[in-house]
């Protein structure tokens, strides 16, 4: 019942409202539209919002058939690395376990890949087996921050012996912080180019 009368329920009459949590072009776009800015929290049809509000706030309330966001609930699980590795492996898992092993081949279009240092061991195992160049990248930064390729495990004996120092640490009770985790994937080494160089593609859809 709830359901239906909230689809009965129609936009309030007057401007378009909007709410930006940045202060850049988007903000500028927004404002050059004459809609009217809001700071309320519930009170807007379009919300840009960064990810503590997404984190902290929608997954408690509930948006109006003509309210907009620009993200979406559980996003990270997607948006973050190694979140979405693990997701996507989970599914191929699940139809390979229904059987449907050719819908299964839908999902190899991602190369090898391992979470660190959960799945070191299997890393190195893999690692040893093949070899060849990988590359390697935090899982919560962005344009590029952090990545590097190599093709030796010596190459990132610094990263393991920081991850093994701070594990040593803590189970000795002293206060140490969490190593960062990595995602690790053999490196494509034909990747599609435009011009010749590498490319991605990051669209907004509003």
């Amino acid at each position: 019942k709830k359901e239906m009368e909230r689809a009965r329920r129609t936009r309030p009459s007057g401007p378009i409202r909007y709410r930006c949590s940045f202060r850049n072009t988007v903000y500028d776009v927004l404002r050059a539209r004459n809609w009217k800015e809001t700071d309320s929290e519930t009170n807007w049809d379009i919300h840009w919002a960064d990810r503590d509000w997404v984190y902290e706030v929608f997954d408690s309330m509930h948006l109006e058939s003509w309210q907009r966001l620009n993200h979406y609930r559980n996003g990270r699980e997607l948006c973050r690395k190694d979140l979405m590795i693990k997701n996507l492996k989970r599914k191929r898992r699940q139809l390979e376990k229904e059987g449907s092993f050719e819908e299964a081949q839908g999902y190899n279009f991602f190369p090898v890949s391992f979470v660190l240092p959960r799945e070191y061991a299997m890393f190195v195992e893999e690692f040893k087996r093949q070899g060849g160049v990988w590359i390697m990248k935090p899982i919560g930064s962005a344009q590029g921050k952090g990545i590097f390729l190599f093709s030796r495990l010596s190459e990132i004996s610094e990263w393991r012996t920081d991850f093994k120092s701070k594990l040593d640490g803590n189970s000795q009770g002293q206060d140490q912080p969490q190593v960062e985790a990595y995602i690790v994937q053999r490196y494509i080494m034909d990747p599609f180019l435009v011009g010749g160089k590498k490319f991605d593609l990051r669209l907004y859809a509003l």
